[in-house]
């Protein structure tokens, strides 16, 4: 198994309520590890922290393991909306996405 994490944060449009985006999310995530070299996906609720106490608002974590180059699922991932087999929500573009490649270091 790989340690290649790619760390997806994402606040959630306004109107959609949090139900509907988790629901949304859970079948988002498996439609991920589905493609070549995604292995393992975990969502979390994530609060910024400042002095012990959370500050802002409400985000959404999605933590995926995969395994090779990024370019691997990124490729397939395309291909796979292109061809609809993934079918984005109306409202996908309108998500607040940061995300993060990690590749482990030393030991």
């Amino acid at each position: 198994m790989s340690n290649n994490l790619y760390l997806v944060f994402s606040q959630k449009p306004s109107w959609i309520s949090r139900d509907e985006y988790h629901d949304w999310y859970v079948t988002h995530a498996q439609e991920n590890i589905e493609s070549a070299g995604f292995q393992t996906a975990q969502r979390y609720v994530v609060r910024e922290v400042q002095n012990g106490r959370q500050v802002g608002e409400e985000q959404h974590l999605c933590l995926y393991g995969y395994e090779g180059d990024m370019s691997t699922w990124r490729a397939d991932l395309n291909q796979r909306i292109q061809s609809g087999d993934i079918k984005l929500k109306e409202w996908h573009h309108d998500i607040a996405f940061r995300s993060w490649n990690c590749e482990p270091v030393g030991d």
